[in-house]
């Protein structure tokens, strides 16, 4: 296997359509990590050796770039795929002659037809190495070994017949100094890599493109792990740039549906996918109002993801990478000094309604032990522990009942309306309910237990997550969490808007956590969740136990 590989395809557009699935199949045998394609259709066999050129942009090669893309995301979703287009153009001022920077170098060069190789002499073998390094990897000075895939079988007489009275002129299509798109581009896929090639080869000077964020990403499906807004920019730039040097991108974040489309007078053409179709006619009309000259609208097909689950969308969408997240470690753990490896302590947290208690019965289902810091914390309110006494000279006499123990909505009247006695109040009882937390783990670990789930609403708050090996988090959308606090808690919208803005945001905890899993959805999608979080933990402990 080769990590990185250059798969260059010359043979007409009509076999190319029939050999996609097969071709990328062999190649996926052959390649790991990154696939760059460069395709160069009908190129004349009578050439003595292969060489890079200008190539037409029709609608036939418009049509294979989507069916290439959308078929590495069903039978190689293992590779990043990213197709060359820095060579495809209508227009002969287009300075096409250029070389990509291939990252992080070739490993294999691959074709689709053997004639390029077979039978040549050691001489024009080396003429062909030579010009693709210097087209194709600039920056790699050693030179790539090569493997050939020859997927169609048929006769060069076959082949020229496919393409006989077909010409491919006929159905160019009309590119734009400067073209505009948007979108959220979280996890970089198939669907947006078809979206920003379009926009790259309709702009024949600079690709604009709007990259959501803030208030417009709230509504979003698992909002909490949409990558940061700096690392989509980043790989909107980097793919622009790695398959489309030689145009200019201005990336930029935007925070409502118009963002430069309104301000950029030279904007020439914006390109859309289905679901964002309506918004070219708004941004259009607003334009209009501004004096700006209109748009044209180029719309792009959907890409159906063939491997969605029952709980995932149909396309190949970012919100469905997101749900596969769940359940994973999001973020890496960090080995603590002075934790012991046995037993493993999840700290389990998150908002008030978001499901704690149940993830925490699914958890023992499967073999965990649990500690509720909950129920901790009423012990340390008792008559008779160390707590009780400081707090009586803290807040005073009247926080005590009839029955001698504390009375907690006396004791919260007074906290809850004065942060620094709540302070207080938290710098008193959160190192107590600490020291029974690991007392409880000092016994699970004499019982032998091999995992302790440490439930806790406060643990990252508090500063309990220093007990624990990894800390997992529970997030539920607001509205939710609204919804579930008033019917099961009786409260009122407005009480539990309250509840909700006196916590950890999601993204705050989501930020310190290394394992996020959502009940938002079915039952059933909860326990799959449950239960790939605790399969995949019983495999990083069988590795750690190895080291």
């Amino acid at each position: 296997m080769f990590s990185t590989g250059l798969l260059i395809l010359t043979r007409p557009l009509p076999v190319l359509r029939d050999s996609i699935s097969p071709l990328l199949t062999d190649v996926a045998k052959i390649v790991s990590n990154t696939l760059y394609v460069h395709i160069q259709p009908n190129t004349p066999r009578d050439n003595k050796v292969f060489a890079v050129s200008q190539t037409p942009y029709t609608h036939e090669l418009r049509t294979l770039i989507t069916q290439l893309y959308t078929s590495s995301a069903s039978v190689c979703n293992h590779l990043d795929v990213n197709i060359l287009l820095g060579h495809i153009s209508n227009k002969s001022y287009f300075p096409w002659d250029v070389s990509y920077r291939i990252k992080p170098g070739c490993d294999v060069i691959l074709f689709d037809d053997d004639y390029w190789l077979n039978g040549k002499e050691d001489t024009a073998r080396t003429s062909l190495l030579d010009h693709i390094s210097k087209k194709f990897q600039p920056d790699c000075h050693r030179m790539p070994s090569i493997d050939v895939v020859n997927i169609c079988e048929r006769k060069s007489e076959e082949l020229s017949s496919q393409t006989n009275g077909q010409s491919e002129t006929s159905s160019l299509i009309s590119s734009f100094a400067n073209t505009v798109l948007g979108g959220t581009f979280d996890h970089i896929h198939a669907g947006h890599k078809i979206l920003l090639g379009e926009g790259c080869l309709l702009a024949d000077k600079q690709l604009t493109v709007g990259v959501t964020n803030g208030d417009m990403n709230n509504k979003k499906t698992l909002s909490e792990l949409i990558q940061p807004v700096q690392s989509r920019l980043e790989s909107v730039k980097s793919f622009i740039q790695n398959v489309r040097p030689n145009i200019s991108s201005n990336v930029v974040p935007i925070y409502d549906a118009f963002g430069p489309t309104i301000t950029n007078n030279d904007l020439q053409c914006i390109i859309l996918s289905q679901e964002t179709r309506k918004g070219g006619q708004m941004v259009n009309d607003e334009r209009q109002k501004k004096g700006f000259p209109l748009m044209e609208e180029f719309v792009i097909e959907l890409v159906e993801d063939q491997h969605h689950s029952e709980y995932e969308e149909n396309k190949i969408s970012s919100s469905s990478f997101r749900k596969r997240l769940l359940g994973t470690v999001i973020n890496t753990p960090q080995k603590k000094e002075g934790l012991m490896s046995v037993p493993f302590v999840i700290g389990l947290t998150g908002g008030i309604a978001s499901g704690k208690s149940a993830v925490c019965k699914r958890l023992e289902g499967l073999g965990a032990v649990s500690i509720d810091c909950d129920k901790l914390g009423h012990q340390v309110y008792k008559n008779g522990l160390p707590c009780y006494d400081r707090l009586v000279e803290e807040f005073g006499s009247s926080i005590v009942g009839e029955d001698k123990e504390i009375n907690r909505p006396a004791l919260g009247r007074i906290v809850f309306s004065d942060p620094e006695k709540l302070k207080m109040l938290n710098s008193i009882v959160w190192p107590a309910i600490s020291k029974l937390a690991e007392e409880k783990i000092q016994q699970f670990r004499l019982d032998g237990r091999q995992v302790v789930v440490l439930e806790a609403a406060l643990l990252l708050d508090a500063g309990w997550d220093s007990l624990v090996h990894e800390v997992w988090t529970l997030i539920i959308p607001r509205q939710e969490a609204i919804k579930r606090m008033v019917e099961r808690n009786k409260f009122s919208e407005e009480e539990a808007c309250k509840r909700l803005d006196s916590q950890m945001t999601n993204q705050e905890r989501v930020n310190r956590s290394h394992v996020v899993l959502c009940t938002q959805w079915e039952y059933e999608y909860t326990q799959k969740q449950v239960e790939k979080a605790w399969s995949l933990l019983s495999d990083r402990r069988t590795v750690q136990n190895k080291l």
